[in-house]
């Protein structure tokens, strides 16, 4: 199971040290609203790179399996990143713990076969918790997001801790 509350911890503290270090005068007042459009725009990346999204069928692609799947978890780790940060910018650091017991309950689910409406639901809750300041809707998006990672994409926890600690 993921050890959320170690990957808070190093985000945060990594993204710490990041600002320190930044040549650029960081804006406290546009901070949360320029993490929420980070983690809008990592999540579109993930959307896609997962080339589920197309309008367009296309069954001539050609897609290398393993470049495919380290391209999954680089995305999807670093929208986790996205959503460890908003939730410390909003005090929500509660919000991202998810026992072990959780964890097991959440990831037994089926895996949704419409990918778009349950990309949708998590952008949807995402924006509701910043305009409604919304713990239920931020935790649904969360919960809702390592789903979709760990079941529907069949993402694998020990690969997304190693690229999450090996990147962070």
């Amino acid at each position: 199971m993921f050890n959320f509350e170690e990957m808070l911890k190093k985000s945060v503290a990594d993204f710490r040290l990041s600002e320190k270090k930044s040549n650029f005068a960081v804006n406290k007042n546009n901070r949360l609203q320029k993490a929420y459009i980070n983690l809008d725009i990592s999540l579109s990346r993930l959307a896609k790179d997962s080339k589920r999204f197309s309008i367009l069928s296309n069954s001539n692609m050609n897609i290398d399996i393993t470049n495919y799947k380290n391209t999954m978890i680089k995305d999807f780790t670093e929208s986790m990143n996205l959503f460890f940060l908003v939730a410390n910018l909003k005090n929500w650091n509660h919000l991202i713990i998810i026992s072990d017991d959780e964890q097991n309950k959440l990831f037994k689910n089926k895996a949704d076969k419409e990918f778009s409406n349950v990309y949708l639901v998590i952008k949807k809750m995402m924006i509701n918790s910043f305009f409604n300041h919304s713990e239920k809707d931020f935790t649904y998006a969360w919960k809702i997001f390592n789903k979709f990672g760990i079941v529907d994409m069949n993402l694998s926890i020990d690969d997304i801790s190693k690229e999450f600690f090996n990147k962070n």
